[in-house]
């Protein structure tokens, strides 16, 4: 997700701000729709191939999302995007087809709670690709946050053991590290003239809808059973997970420092872990639950230090 507020002629002026109690309820409605969107999705991979799924979830948020920024009178900046194609290409790809086509099969092949755990180790991969690679200053704090996040990731490879574990988690590790590459591209690309967010986010996610689409018809998989579970899991990523969980995210990005709306990011994996458990009966070992707790703490960390900093330079 890119967190850079919008830019464009289609843009308005500066919105009005928001009440504590309606930041509250925006982000607690983002976490739990996002958070629950785990199960959901685990649910999903019961009746459905990974990739199959993954193709149908994005081409009909995307279908969506598209329709429902237009009502909202926003401008999606077709010919703008047009002409900046790599970005949109190359963030479709990594942030929208090989993050969520990699953890839609990590999720059938394990548990919902681990998956949403180690996708959200992206915020660290950002963190190591932003010095290497934009050269930005990373302070000694965030450092540890990513080295306490390195002994939870060990932590869950130690209980994982097998080879079949393994294989799940390194799925996991992967999808993150994807997700970070798209932000990366996202960041490098402001540097060479402002991108509108919301067009950004929606055409770079049909693009990454058709990679799906394509990697779904190419990989040998068995065909969707359409029960009625499978098609509720669809219709809540198609909506709720996508229309609604955007405009709530782009609200709360444009009218809050960039470290309190990120509250959402630090919220959603944890509760992907605790509805998982309360709904599938998921109970990571004492061992992983350790690791899971680490990384949690570690986001959490990173999430207070980007307020403070923020905070810092509004000053």
């Amino acid at each position: 997700m890119d967190r850079t507020e919008p830019a464009g002629k289609g843009d308005r002026s500066r919105p009005a701000p928001l009440k504590p109690w309606q930041v509250a309820a925006l982000i607690a409605t983002l976490s739990l729709v996002w958070g629950y969107n785990w199960v959901m999705m685990k649910v999903a991979t019961h009746d459905a191939p990974p990739f199959a799924f993954a193709a149908l979830r994005f081409l009909g948020g995307a279908i969506v999302l598209m329709a429902t920024f237009k009502l909202m009178g926003r401008n999606l900046h077709w010919r703008l995007m047009a002409a900046r194609w790599k970005t949109v290409a190359l963030v479709g790809l990594f942030q929208t087809a090989c993050c969520f086509g990699l953890i839609t099969w990590a999720i059938s092949t394990g548990t919902a709670g681990r998956a949403a755990i180690l996708n959200y180790t992206m915020v660290f991969w950002v963190l190591v690709f932003s010095a290497a690679f934009l050269h930005e200053r990373v302070p000694a704090v965030q450092w540890a946050a990513a080295g306490l996040a390195l002994i939870g990731i060990g932590c869950i490879v130690f209980q994982g053991g097998g080879s079949g574990d393994l294989f799940n988690i390194a799925l996991g590790l992967a999808a993150g590290l994807t997700w970070g590459i798209g932000v990366i591209v996202t960041k490098r690309a402001m540097k060479f003239g402002a991108i509108d967010s919301m067009a950004l986010t929606a055409w770079q996610m049909l693009v990454g809808a058709i990679i799906l689409c394509l990697v779904a018809l190419l990989v040998p998989e068995p065909p969707i059973d359409w029960t009625p579970a499978f098609i509720a899991a669809i219709l809540y990523n198609i909506g709720p997970a996508t229309p609604l969980a955007y405009v709530i995210w782009f609200t709360l990005i444009s009218r809050l420092s960039a470290g309190l709306a990120s509250l959402s990011i630090m919220l959603t994996p944890l509760l992907g872990i605790v509805l998982s458990g309360l709904q599938l009966g998921e109970r990571p070992g004492l061992v992983e639950g350790v690791g899971m707790g680490l990384i949690l703490l570690a986001i959490a960390g990173l999430g207070i230090v980007g307020n403070r900093r923020n905070g810092t330079r509004r000053a």
